[in-house]
C-alpha cells in the first residue's frame, strides 16, 4: 500500500485494530482468567431441622457483610447436598460434611475442618455396651447416612455382624420417640455438642449414654474417626452427666466447596471460618479449628496456601470487594491500557519509518552510483550513459512518490540530491 493511502487512512488502518485489539483484550481477561468472584453463593445443607442450616445462616449473614449474597438450599440428606457439589444441574457451592462421607470418590476439597461431632450411642437400661446389641433394634436413619455409617463401623468393632441387627430410618425427634415407645433399643447419633436430640435422649428416664469400647483401638485403624474422653459432668454438671469419664469416637467437620470455585470466594469463606469457629465448643479446645491438619477430604490449595498466609497482599490492606477490583485494574486492566495506550502513540512512528525507508533506498542507490561515477572515467561514456539513465529512473520513481504533506522537505531535498548528481554525470560525460 502507497504511504500516503496509509496516512490518510491511518485511522481505519492503525488506530481502530489498536483499539480493538485492547477492547478484546480487556474482554479476554474478564472472561477466561475471571479475576473478578462472583457475588452470589450457594450453600447446601441437610433437612431443615439439622445443625448446618443454622451454621449456613451464620455464614450468610457475615458474608452478606462483604458483599456477597447467599442462598441456602436444605437436601432431604445431608449427603445430597455434598453429591450435589459435582457438575450438574442444581450444583452448590459450598456445604458441610462430616469425614465419616470421606473416601467415596466425591469430587469436592475441604477449606478446612471448622468442628467435630460426637458418635453419640444411647440404650435403654440393661444394655451397658456396644456388644450387647446383637439382636436390637438400633435406629440410625437411613442407608449411606452418616449415621448408618457410624453404626456399621461400631457392630464391626464389638464384632456383631449387621445382618444380627435390625435398622430403623427413624432420626432426630422421631428416633426419641422410638426409643421412649420402645420400638428400638439404641440410637446411634452423629451430631455436635450442642444436639437437641443428644440433649433430649442423655436426660430421658430408662436411657443411658455408653462409652465406646477401645475407641483408640478404632481409631488408629479407621481414620475417619478419632477416641476422645467426655469427661464426667461435662454434658451437665449439676446432673452429673455423664455419671462416668466415657471413652467416646468423634468425626470431623469440614467446610466443603467445589474445587472451582473462585480463589477470592474461598479466602472469604475462610476468614468466616475463622470468626465462627475459633471459640471453644463441646469437647474442644481453644483455637482448635479451623485448621487442615487431620481432614478427611482434599484440602484446597488455596485453603493451604491462605491458612499459610499467603493471600494477595491487597486482601490484607483493603475490604474483600475493593480488593477484587483493585486487583482486577493493576495486575489486568492497568497493564493491558498501559500497552494499548503506548502502542497508540507509536502507532505515528510506524508511518515515519516506512517514509525514512523509502528515502534511504534511494539515498542508498545514489550512493551507489556516485561510487561508480568516482571510478568511471570521461573516456569511458557508455558507463556514464547508464548511470544517467538509472539517476533518470530514480527521478521518475521519486516524483511519482506519495508522501503527506508533512514530508515535503525531505522529498524536495532528495530531489535536489538527485539533481546535483545528474549535474556531476552531464559534466563528466563527453561533448
Amino acid at each position: 500500500m502507497k504511504i500516503l493511502q496509509l496516512y490518510q487512512r491511518r485511522w481505519t488502518l492503525i488506530y481502530l485494530p489498536l483499539l480493538l485489539a485492547v477492547c478484546a483484550a480487556v474482554a479476554a481477561i474478564l472472561w477466561i482468567w475471571k479475576p473478578l468472584p462472583p457475588t452470589r453463593l450457594v450453600i447446601g445443607t441437610g433437612p431443615g431441622q439439622s445443625s448446618y442450616l443454622e451454621l449456613a445462616r451464620s455464614y450468610a449473614a457475615r458474608l452478606e457483610h462483604l458483599g456477597i449474597q447467599v442462598d441456602i438450599v436444605p437436601h432431604a440428606r445431608p449427603q445430597d447436598a455434598l453429591e450435589r457439589l459435582a457438575p450438574g444441574p442444581g450444583r452448590i457451592d459450598v456445604t458441610f460434611a462430616q469425614g465419616l462421607y470421606a473416601g467415596s470418590g466425591r469430587p469436592a476439597q475441604a477449606l478446612a475442618v471448622v468442628g467435630h461431632e460426637i458418635v453419640w450411642v444411647f440404650a435403654r437400661d440393661g444394655i451397658d455396651s456396644v456388644a450387647q446389641l446383637r439382636g436390637a433394634r438400633i435406629a440410625a436413619s437411613v442407608e449411606g447416612s452418616s449415621n448408618r455409617i457410624a453404626a456399621d463401623i461400631l457392630l464391626q468393632h464389638a464384632g456383631v455382624p449387621a445382618s444380627e441387627v435390625m435398622f430403623s430410618p427413624e432420626v432426630g425427634d422421631s428416633a426419641i420417640d422410638a426409643l421412649s415407645e420402645g420400638r428400638v433399643d439404641a440410637v446411634i447419633h452423629v451430631a455436635t455438642g450442642d444436639s437437641q436430640t443428644a440433649a433430649t435422649l442423655v436426660r430421658q428416664d430408662g436411657v443411658h449414654l455408653l462409652g465406646v469400647e477401645r475407641a483408640g483401638a478404632l481409631a488408629a485403624v479407621e481414620p475417619r474417626l478419632r477416641a476422645l474422653v467426655m469427661p464426667q459432668g461435662s454434658i451437665e454438671l449439676r446432673a452429673n452427666l455423664p455419671a462416668t469419664d466415657l471413652p467416646t469416637l468423634v468425626t470431623q467437620t469440614h467446610l466443603m466447596v467445589r474445587p472451582d470455585l473462585h480463589p477470592a470466594l474461598q479466602r472469604a469463606l475462610l476468614d468466616v471460618a475463622g470468626e465462627l469457629h475459633v471459640m471453644s465448643g463441646f469437647l474442644e479446645g481453644q483455637g482448635m479449628y479451623p485448621t487442615t491438619m487431620g481432614s478427611n477430604f482434599p484440602v484446597s490449595p488455596v485453603a493451604r496456601k491462605a491458612l499459610r498466609g499467603g493471600r494477595p497482599w491487597m486482601e490484607t490492606i483493603l475490604p474483600y470487594r475493593t480488593a477484587q477490583w483493585a486487583e482486577l485494574l493493576i495486575y489486568a486492566l492497568l497493564p493491558v491500557l498501559l500497552l494499548g495506550t503506548l502502542l497508540l502513540l507509536r502507532a505515528p512512528r510506524y508511518i515515519d519509518w516506512r517514509v525514512e525507508a523509502a528515502i534511504m533506498h534511494f539515498y542508498g542507490e545514489l550512493k551507489f552510483l556516485e561510487e561508480d561515477l568516482a571510478r568511471i572515467g570521461a573516456d569511458e561514456p557508455s558507463l556514464l550513459r547508464a548511470i544517467a539513465r538509472r539517476l533518470d529512473q530514480l527521478e521518475q520513481q521519486v516524483d511519482r512518490m506519495d508522501l503527506p504533506d508533512r514530508y515535503a522537505d525531505r522529498w524536495y531535498t532528495l530531489r535536489e540530491h538527485l539533481l546535483e548528481a545528474d549535474k556531476r554525470v552531464r559534466a563528466a560525460m563527453p561533448d
